[in-house]
This record gives structure tokens, sequence and C-alpha cells, in this order.
């Protein structure tokens, strides 16, 4: 990636091309989960100013398990969309509904998974991002945090926590930030894992060595910042 063209694009406001929106219902999307259970997804325009999108869970003999009701207002979020999605391909979707966009590529962002032993969809994850994945059992959250860096989010899945999983409530950060000449090439990268202590994060190794790899977000060759090994550091 070229260093000013990652400037120019950290200008770019996706809510400035939207002018004046109003709701739009959607066609119905429905997927099948490797449970045989399925789901649906439908916006709806209860009014000019509302999109309301409805998710339904339906088990065995199409009993409904679970239905679920977001509402959004066009105003504040003009290119508001919901989606179905498989974040860890496990083979049970989860709803991903997108809202407000700030300048760059960041827009908030809700979850909604399967409870498997619930069967009812549960809010999962809240957040502002770019792109939301699941790498080496580690959610993580990409966002562009300046012109010239990138912040990920990371929690870890097998971990107990309470839901949604939020930035309150997060793991690690990590952190990839890129150094430019005046012709727009990059000449160094940073990236740094801390965890999460009080008001003091501490420098940590990457979990694992695919964790690492988000330090190769901007193509080039990087420094990893060396852990903290300072006694009774996390």
């Amino acid at each position: 990636m070229r260093f000013a063209a990652a400037l120019l694009f950290c200008l770019w406001a996706p809510g400035a091309w939207a002018q004046d929106a109003v709701c739009e219902p959607a066609d119905p999307v429905r997927v099948e989960n490797r449970d045989g259970s399925t789901l649906s997804l439908q916006t709806e325009c209860p009014s000019p100013e509302t999109r309301r999108y409805v998710a339904v869970l339906s088990c065995e003999a199409g009993r409904v398990c679970d239905r679920r009701e977001i509402e959004q207002d066009v105003t504040e979020t003009p290119m508001g969309h919901a989606d179905l999605v498989d974040i860890d391909q496990d083979g049970l979707h989860e709803v991903e509904v997108r809202g407000m966009c700030g300048a760059g590529p960041n827009c908030d962002g809700d979850l909604y998974r399967i409870d498997p032993a619930t069967r009812t969809l549960v809010h999962f994850f809240t957040g502002g991002y770019y792109e939301l994945q699941v790498m080496d059992g580690w959610l993580v959250e990409a966002g562009r945090s300046s012109c010239c860096s990138w912040e990920f989010h990371l929690w870890k899945l097998d971990a107990p926590r309470t839901l949604p999983l939020q930035y309150d409530n997060l793991d690690l950060i990590a952190v990839v930030g890129a150094s430019g000449d005046d012709d727009g090439r990059v000449t160094g990268v940073v990236c740094t894992f801390t965890r999460q202590s009080g008001d003091n994060p501490q420098v940590v190794a990457p979990p694992s060595r695919a964790l690492e790899t988000i330090c190769e977000h901007y193509g080039e060759p990087y420094d990893l910042t060396p852990p903290d090994t300072t006694p009774g550091a996390p």
C-alpha cells in the first residue's frame, strides 16, 4: 500500500455521499445452517425515516425458535444495512448490522449470533470497525486509527465473559503504524501488541504466528515491538 494513497483514503467519509436518505425495503434472504435450522433476514420500512431488520431463526419443521427486530434511524445511518454472514466458518450464520460511519472506512456494527444451547439469537458483539473476522480462535476487529495506522482489537473466543464483546472487555490491542517519505513510499512499519491492564497497558508478544500476520497489513517488512519483560508484568 502506498503511503500517499493511505493518507487520501483516510480523508474519505462514506456518509458524505449519502444525502436525504430514505428507507428502502430489501428482499428477504435465507440461509441453512449445519444443524438443520434456517436463518432469514428482511429489511422493512415502517416509515421513510425508520429502517427495521427482522431476523428469524427457524428450527425443526419450520418452528420459529427466535425472532429479533433491530431498528435504525435512516437520517443517522444513511448507509446502514444488514447481512447474514458466517464469521468463524462454523456453519452457523450470524446477523451483522452496520450503522453510522465516520471519516474513513470505519462504521458501527453489531453481530447477533446463534446460541446452540438455547437456539436463540444473542447480541454477541458491538463496535466500530472496517472488518471483522476470526483468526486462530480470536475475534479480530480491524479499523483505521489515523491516516497512517490501523488498530486491531482482539477477544479470545473460548474465554468466559459477559456479552456482548466490546471495547471494554477486549483482551489485546495490536497497532500497526507506517511512516513514509515525500514520494508516498512506506519507509517503515512498527507493530505493537498490548494487553490491557488498567491504565497501564503492557506490551506482549503476539499469541500465535497466525495472529502476528496482522503486522503484515501494509505488505511491507515490519518491526515487532518486543514484549515487556519487567518483573511482575502481566
